[in-house]
């Protein structure tokens, strides 16, 4: 049995996919599988995987089921204990998957390990600043069930994660677009520690194509998480972690508030900043927010 499963799945990125897939089969880490998925490209990626079918094992779908109904059914035909997913616009370096595995196998309770990456642009540049947006924790080991509760800290193509976490934690989401890792990540989160390679390991390609600039499904499985893998469980996450959960928290309930506001929902986005200040008073921008809610009622 091979050590880890390498899920890539292909969507419509001809131009980035042979640089995908010869940075897999570069890895120093070589007792690995690989399985590539493609969701009904309308490119050439079908042509170009079909170059690979001796080295990697590739499956067509004659229509487009999603990203994560891809995900499901690429690991069900794979079998080794760690799995880890490629999206077909990023890249490995070399060393990322042999270095995931000596922290994952330091600790029993690590279900997910992942690495530094960064952002390049469609020519393979990289990006400096924060192209993202996004804020990541200076920090991103151990338990991070509360900081994920806030946003997601990984990149999908830099996780590797136990196989056993699908047992006990569910499958992808198939009904969500673009999000389905996040909710992965929180559930996993609730059960083992997460481990890091420090090391940029991972290239995540930024270009016009990327599912984040898909903004009105994006916003539903926002709401889709928030609302019904986070609200719905306050009571039990709050005996966890004390007021760092109870800081989370409220910081999620100001963000479902936010979600709110973007789709004309003022009496929920009110309620939800309202919630938000009963865990976490002190936040000022929740405030703020309120008080636009209040006016704009």
């Amino acid at each position: 049995m091979p050590l880890v499963s390498v899920v890539l799945t292909s969507y419509n990125h001809a131009r980035y996919l042979s640089q995908a897939i010869e940075s897999v089969l570069a890895q120093t880490l070589k007792d690995i599988e690989v399985v590539a998925i493609d969701d009904a490209s309308q490119d050439e990626s079908p042509a170009i995987l079909q170059r690979y079918a001796d080295r990697v094992k590739v499956i067509q779908h004659e229509t487009n089921r999603g990203t994560y109904a891809s995900l499901n059914e690429g690991i069900a035909h794979t079998s080794a204990p760690c799995i880890a997913i490629l999206n077909s616009d990023d890249l490995w370096l070399p060393e990322k998957l042999e270095k995931q595995v000596a922290v994952m196998e330091t600790d029993a309770r690590i279900g997910l390990v992942h690495t530094a990456f960064r952002p390049i642009d469609a020519d393979g540049n990289p990006i400096d600043g924060n192209p993202l947006g996004v804020r990541f924790h200076p920090n991103p080991q151990g338990d991070l069930l509360a900081e994920l509760l806030t946003r997601n800290l990984f990149i999908t193509s830099s996780v590797l994660f136990r196989r056993e976490c699908l047992e006990r934690c569910g499958w992808f989401e198939e009904r969500l677009f673009g999000m389905g890792d996040w909710d992965m990540w929180l559930r996993i989160a609730e059960h083992y520690r997460i481990g890091y390679v420090s090391e940029v390991l991972t290239l995540y390609r930024i270009h016009g194509q990327n599912t984040m600039y898909q903004r009105e499904r994006m916003l539903a499985d926002d709401l889709w998480i928030h609302e019904e893998r986070i609200c719905k469980r306050i009571p039990e996450l709050l005996r966890r972690n004390g007021w760092r959960m109870r800081c989370a928290l409220g910081i999620a309930l100001a963000a479902l508030g936010v979600i709110y506001s973007q789709r004309g929902e003022r009496n929920k986005a009110y309620g939800a900043f309202t919630q938000s200040l009963k865990l976490y008073p002190w936040r000022l921008k929740t405030w703020l927010r309120l008080l636009v809610s209040f006016t704009a009622r």
